[in-house]
């Protein structure tokens, strides 16, 4: 490929003539944006496929829309539920290019904080079924969801950072003191930042105001305008920097299905509308109704395609390992309309 791009190239972010893996910085008007493929560390399913009941053969089809939507990795994420069904969520997961691991979201997470996990089947680790220990065990698992304050979770977060597992503080009621024994203990990343954890206070920061505070803390952010407001987004570019914000889709089923449409998902009754999904008894967000392809194109019209291309692109590899170079290019319009993916 050739030509001039706004970019992540040898001397940061900025204009370059690029010919093949030629970066040259360049003065001039860009005639677009350009960035490795997407890397979502946090994705529930999206047109109308759900990780938790798909088929292996509808799970390649996922990968397949994924890729066809910038996506170059991602990792398929649980929700709270028994051993069983999470056994039969990973026994789907194809041998595919596009996937890394899986992200285990729940069940050792905080009643309070539930979302839309089922709290009915919220455990901790001391009492929880033994069946989880091999789901633990599995080589495949890239990244924990858990709440620092829930009785066992400690002693799991120390043995699961030793093996290289990335730690996440989510769905959480911990308060400032009980996210920094967290961090003791090896939680280095936040979920859905701001959403399902105890919020700041200015008399207890609580595990937003310490995800703030830390500053190599990483903290996902989705941003479909709805769960986190442009100006909450603010702070967080602020206090974190651009390294340490992670967009994630929190993508569902919902993806991609037309307003209107009704879904049983996760023991809920949600209607799909106006680029949401809700729970229809309460009204409550269930998961996102986007892919990162939307988080991108919201990131750099509301912050720049500077911010767009590290927290979708950038910021998520490294948190994972991915330590490769990335395999696909995209192409976006300055206005961040996606134009072309190319394949390296």
């Amino acid at each position: 490929m050739k030509g001039v791009f706004l970019a992540i190239g040898p001397e940061g972010f900025g204009t370059y003539s690029v010919e093949g893996d030629r970066y040259e910085p360049v003065q001039g008007q860009p005639e677009g944006v350009l960035s490795p493929g997407l890397v979502d560390i946090h994705i529930h399913g999206a047109f109308g496929i759900d990780f938790m009941s798909a088929t292996n053969a509808e799970m390649v089809d996922l990968a397949s829309k994924l890729e066809e939507d910038g996506y170059e990795t991602w990792l398929p994420t649980t929700v709270t539920a028994t051993p069983e069904a999470i056994s039969n969520a990973l026994a789907s997961i194809p041998q595919h290019r596009s996937i890394w691991g899986f992200h285990l979201e729940g069940p050792f997470i905080s009643p309070e904080f539930a979302g839309a996990q089922p709290p009915s089947l919220i455990v901790t680790p001391c009492s929880s079924d033994p069946a989880w220990q091999e789901i633990v065990d599995d080589s495949r698992l890239q990244v924990i969801t858990m709440a620092p304050e829930v009785p066992g979770v400690l002693d799991l977060a120390k043995n699961l950072n030793a093996r290289g597992v990335v730690v996440s503080m989510g769905h959480t009621n911990a308060t400032f003191a009980q996210s920094q024994l967290g961090w003791d203990a090896g939680f280095r990343h936040a979920t859905h930042i701001f959403n399902a954890m105890r919020p700041f206070h200015h008399r207890e920061a609580g595990a937003v105001g310490f995800a703030l505070a830390q500053e190599e803390l990483n903290a996902e952010l989705i941003y479909d305008r709805l769960h986190v407001s442009p100006d909450a987004v603010k702070v967080l570019i602020r206090a974190k920097g651009k390294d340490h914000v992670i967009a994630v889709s929190d993508s569902t089923m919902a993806s991609g299905l037309p307003s209107g449409t009704k879904l049983k998902m996760w023991g809920h009754d949600c209607l799909v509308a106006s680029g949401s999904v809700r729970i229809e008894s309460s009204g409550s967000l269930a998961g996102s109704a986007i892919t990162l392809r939307t988080a991108f194109q919201n990131l750099m019209q509301d912050f720049g395609a500077e911010i767009a291309i590290r927290a979708c692109c950038h910021n998520p590899r490294r948190a994972i390992g991915l330590q490769s170079e990335p395999k696909v290019r995209l192409v976006w319009s300055l206005d961040g309309e996606l134009r072309e993916r190319i394949e390296l």
